[in-house]
């Protein structure tokens, strides 16, 4: 448990150091799907998904931010957060005090919900809590790594100050875990202007009000699927 702790604030505290020096590049979707779906391209995206499923903490800032927004391009990619695993999940974690059988049901129900958005950090970050309990580090340093291709994608993505330079994601869902793991609390129903999602912040050391996150792969999705 002491060495899962140890390299989790290691991991992290690397990875606000990395943040502050990010220089942000917004998602160039046209050119990302050309990208990824030709075989002989470094961004194929069969490759990419293969690298991060197996935790692959070597993909480049560029890998990781082609991985992340090319899965709008994916069969599968299905922006809204209603998956019943969400409330399994919950239900679970409820609980006072959990048993070897609980942890096991919190990573199934976790790699479920990851098999329908493979870049949910809220599973993510369920599964780091089991295998710290479990003293897991194998398993731990994959789902880490994979939590932080999905934090790094976002966060190059832009600093979230102004409709000019916002935070691009995939899933509403996204933004509010991804503020969570860096330290922000959510207060208040967020609003939608156009295609950008202001979210409004608690208190913080920053004085930050609030945040802009472009959400044109969600709201694209769900014209298309309007009945």
């Amino acid at each position: 448990m002491k060495k899962i702790v140890f390299l989790f604030f290691l991991t992290i505290s690397a990875f606000v150091a990395n943040a502050q020096s990010f220089s942000s590049h917004a998602p160039d979707y046209k050119s990302i799907k050309k990208s990824i779906e030709n075989p002989s391209s470094e961004f194929y995206y069969p490759n990419l998904m293969e690298r991060y499923q197996n935790g692959d903490s070597s993909l480049t800032r560029e890998e990781r931010s082609y991985l992340y927004y090319g899965y709008v391009f994916h069969p599968d990619y299905m922006p809204l957060d209603t998956s019943s695993y969400n409330n399994r999940l919950m239900e679970t974690l409820s609980k006072e005090s959990f048993t070897s059988v609980d942890y096991e049901k919190l990573i199934g129900d976790a790699d479920a919900l990851l098999k329908e958005d493979p870049f949910n950090l809220r599973a993510l970050n369920i599964k780091l809590m089991v295998y710290a309990q479990q003293d897991n580090v194998a398993e731990y340093k994959k789902a880490f790594a994979q939590r932080k291709v999905v934090l790094d994608a976002i966060v190059s993505s832009g600093d979230g100050l102004s409709k000019k330079t916002p935070y691009y994601v995939i899933n509403v869902s996204h933004e509010y875990d991804f503020l969570s793991s860096i330290g922000y609390q959510v207060v208040g129903e967020g609003k939608i202007t156009g295609h950008y999602h202001y979210v409004k912040l608690g208190e913080n050391k920053y004085g930050i009000k609030g945040l802009y996150f472009d959400i044109t792969p969600v709201l694209e999705y769900m014209s298309k699927h309007r009945r």
